[in-house]
C-alpha cells in the first residue's frame, strides 16, 4: 500500500505542491513553520477525511482561499487508485474515488490505512480515553467491515438517548432507544475485545524487546462493568443521566488500561520508557494490520527524531523497514534520519515557506483529480 503521487492545494500554508513519492521512506525536512507538519497532516486527511491538528475546516484553508484541494495516486499489489478531495467553507464537500462521487469516507479510508506517530501521541498514556479508543477502532475499523455501520448505529441511538435526557422525557420515552444501542454496543464491545486479543499476541514480543525491565499488563474496558448488563447499567444509572444530560455506560466509555504491579503505568514509566511504549504499541499495529489483509499500512512521524534517543530511533526504523510500510518522516534535519537508511530506500524533500523545494508545483492539478480522475 503506497502513496505514489500527491498533490496539494491551498492546505493550511502549502499553496501548491506535487510530490512523487518514494515507496518507502520519505524525508521532509526544513525550518519550524515551513511546512512539513501540513503535508503530513494533508494525508492524514486524506486517509481518515479528519485533520490531527484541529476540527475547524477554516483553519486548514490557505489564508484568502475559499477551499483546499487533495489528491492522490494509491498503488496495491494489484490495484491503483485514484483519490480526490475538495473542502470548502459552507458548501457541500467532494470525495472522488476512481472517477466516482462517495457521500462518505469510508471507502477512501478502506483504501488508504495510516498511522500517526507526532507529538500529541506520546501523550496516549496519560491523556484522557479518547484517544486510546481511536486507537481500538482503528484496528477493527479494517478488521471487521461491518464494524463502521455499527458503530453509526450506537453513536445515533446514544446520541438519542442523551438528547432524551436533556428533554426530561419519561423513562418508557427513554427506553424507546436501549435496544438498539444495546444491541450495536455489544457488537462493538465484541469486535474491539477480538482486535484486543490479536494485538496483545504481537505487542507482547514487541513490549519484551523494547521495556525488558517491567511486565506491563494491557486491560481493555468495554465501557460498562464485566460482571453486569448493558441494560442494567441503564436502569441503575438513570437518574444520574437525568441530571448530567447523558449516558454513563456504553461504548463511548472504553478504554485500554496500562498497569505494572497493578499501577497506572505512566505513573511508574518514565516520559522516554512511555514513548517507547506508545511506539511499540503502533508497530504492533502496523504489524497486526499486515498479518490480517497481507498489506502494510502507511507511518506519518511528525519529528519523531526529538522524542526519541537514538538507541529507540534505531529500533523504531529498524521495525518499520521490516514491515515495508511506507513512511513519511519529517525533522528539521535531513541527516538526523538518514543515518538509519540505505541509500536507495528513501528521497529526501526539503520545504521552505510552504513548497517542496526542486520538484514540481502543482498548479490546478489538484482540482483536476476531483473533477476529472
Amino acid at each position: 500500500m503506497i502513496i505514489k503521487r500527491i498533490h496539494i492545494q491551498s492546505f493550511r500554508n502549502l499553496s501548491a505542491v506535487s510530490l512523487t513519492c518514494h515507496p518507502k521512506f520519505n524525508l521532509l525536512f526544513g525550518e519550524n513553520g515551513s511546512g512539513k507538519t501540513s503535508l503530513l497532516e494533508a494525508i492524514y486527511f486524506l486517509s481518515h477525511g479528519r485533520s490531527f491538528r484541529s476540527n475547524l475546516l477554516s483553519r486548514l484553508i490557505s489564508h484568502g482561499k475559499a477551499n483546499f484541494s487533495l489528491f492522490a495516486e494509491v498503488q496495491t499489489e494489484k490495484t491503483k487508485h485514484s483519490i480526490g478531495m475538495l473542502r470548502s467553507i459552507g458548501e457541500e464537500s467532494k470525495t472522488r474515488l476512481d472517477g466516482k462521487n462517495l457521500n462518505s469516507h469510508i471507502e477512501v479510508a478502506k483504501c488508504l490505512p495510516a498511522l500517526l506517530f507526532n507529538p500529541e501521541s506520546f501523550s496516549l498514556l496519560s491523556a484522557g480515553s479518547k484517544g486510546r479508543r481511536q486507537l481500538l477502532d482503528w484496528g477493527v475499523f479494517y478488521q471487521q467491515a461491518e464494524f463502521i455501520h455499527i458503530w453509526q448505529q450506537a453513536r445515533k441511538s446514544l446520541k438519542q438517548r442523551n438528547a432524551a435526557l436533556r428533554k426530561g422525557q419519561s423513562k418508557q420515552e427513554l427506553k424507546l432507544w436501549q435496544p438498539s444501542l444495546i444491541s450495536a454496543s455489544e457488537n462493538i464491545d465484541n469486535y474491539r475485545k477480538s482486535y484486543v486479543q490479536a494485538l496483545l499476541q504481537v505487542l507482547e514480543n514487541l513490549i519484551a524487546e523494547f521495556l525488558q525491565k517491567h511486565k506491563i499488563q494491557i486491560q481493555y474496558y468495554r465501557g460498562w462493568p464485566q460482571d453486569e448488563s448493558l441494560e442494567s447499567c441503564l436502569e441503575r444509572s438513570l437518574e444520574q443521566d437525568r441530571k448530567h444530560g447523558l449516558t454513563h455506560y456504553g461504548p463511548h466509555r472504553a478504554d485500554l488500561k496500562f498497569k505494572i504491579q497493578n499501577q497506572p503505568a505512566e505513573e511508574v514509566l518514565s516520559r522516554g520508557q512511555q514513548k517507547t511504549l506508545i511506539c511499540a504499541l503502533k508497530i504492533a499495529q502496523g504489524m497486526l494490520f499486515k498479518k490480517q489483509t497481507g498489506q502494510a499500512c502507511i507511518y506519518l512521524l511528525d519529528d519523531i527524531a526529538s522524542e526519541l534517543d537514538q538507541g529507540h530511533l534505531k529500533e523504531i526504523m529498524g521495525h518499520l523497514q521490516n514491515l515495508g510500510s511506507q513512511v513519511f518522516m519529517s525533522s528539521i534535519q535531513e541527516n538526523v534520519l538518514t543515518p538509519y537508511l540505505l541509500p536507495e530506500e528513501f528521497s529526501s524533500y526539503p520545504i521552505a515557506n510552504g513548497c517542496i523545494l526542486n520538484t514540481l508545483q502543482a498548479s490546478d492539478k489538484v482540482i483536476d483529480g476531483i473533477d476529472s480522475h
